[in-house]
């Protein structure tokens, strides 16, 4: 098993999909350890939904994300997991009230992380695509418009010969700061 470092490391925005199904128990198991994740006052504001490619509306799902010519790599993908904003609790609705912080934003956040890398230690490679037309997701999903759609996750095999890129990050110095 990786480190959590070698993992983070490992760890990348997938765009280059093989057509190679992934087996539902490896989904279904990304979205149980997903669901252990931190949330404020543990509201879990989210409901996971597993999109197959058996899906009736895999295809309107996959087009609904790729606005304006994005994500063109999305062709051979058939495999999502679509998160979407629940009604947390109103602990956790209050004190976001009272701090000014979008606390399902930041809960949602941590959920997509968990997503991301619980993936990756099943070998698969994930994409979060939080630009899409959220009517037409809504639609391919059978859902009414008053559903908060806050992002897909495209996820599966890379392809055989897919790199791992070199992460280039900003200067330490440029993003944390020690207070004394």
């Amino acid at each position: 098993m990786l480190s959590f470092k070698d993992m983070v490391l490992h760890r990348q925005s997938t765009r280059s999909f093989s057509d190679k199904e992934v087996e539902l128990e490896k989904l279904q198991r990304i979205c149980e350890i997903a669901s252990l994740s931190p949330s404020s006052c543990n509201s879990q504001p989210w409901k996971m939904h597993i999109v197959r490619p058996t899906y009736k509306k895999v295809a309107d799902l996959r087009k609904a994300c790729q606005v304006v010519g994005l994500n063109p790599f999305l062709d051979n993908v058939s495999n999502f997991i679509v998160v979407e904003q629940t009604f947390g609790n109103m602990k956790s609705k209050s004190g976001g009230f009272f701090s000014n912080n979008d606390m399902n934003s930041i809960d949602l956040g941590i959920l997509a992380a968990h997503i991301c890398l619980a993936a990756e230690e099943e070998g698969l490679g994930t994409c979060m695509i939080g630009a899409f037309r959220k009517k037409i997701v809504n639609k391919a999903m059978d859902f009414n418009v008053f559903r908060k759609i806050r992002l897909v996750v495209a996820i599966g095999y890379p392809t055989d010969d897919y790199e791992i890129r070199k992460k280039t990050r900003k200067n330490i110095g440029d993003t944390i700061d020690v207070i004394k």
